[in-house]
């Protein structure tokens, strides 16, 4: 438990510095071209690029970057670029799905609400993932891709 709340401790820190976007930020900062090793899916900021085909860029209004972390332990938590998240995962073989999952209620401008709520489903339909390039693909049961992100940081 106690790395757990490390992890999000630090992740909380990270946000309110600024690392992923911070509010002075109209733009997303890109990431530094992927290592040519991948990452360990745990333990690594991966920032959300694309939900069911569509781009994730920043939008107006957007304040936090549109971010998960998955910490050992079955936890995670994340920015849906406007609001945080957190709950518990299962990962086993390959096999990924997404239990619990908490959300702050924080209104905000129609494009992130609706950016927001289609995540929020997708991320409902997770069964699976790979990892490609510095990226981490999340699929739904029939293997279809419905959620990719990129390694933008390792904790």
């Amino acid at each position: 438990m106690g790395k757990n709340r490390h992890a999000i401790t630090v992740v909380l820190w990270a946000l309110s510095t600024g690392l992923f976007g911070g509010c002075s930020s109209e733009k997303a900062v890109q990431p530094a071209k992927p290592a040519a090793s991948v990452p360990s899916i745990l333990n690594t900021a991966w920032r959300v690029v694309e939900v069911n085909g569509a781009k994730t860029g920043f939008l107006p209004g957007q304040k936090l970057d549109f971010y998960l972390l998955l910490s050992r332990g079955g936890q995670f938590s994340g920015s849906t670029g406007c609001n945080h998240l957190s709950g518990s995962y299962t990962m086993i073989a390959g096999r990924l799905s997404f239990g619990s999952l908490l959300i702050t209620r924080i209104a905000c401008p129609s494009p992130l609400m609706e950016r927001e709520r289609m995540f929020l489903d997708a991320i409902r339909k997770v069964a699976s993932y790979s990892t490609v390039d510095g990226r981490l693909r999340l699929f739904g049961t029939g293997g279809q891709k419905i959620i990719e992100l990129v390694a933008v940081r390792k904790f």
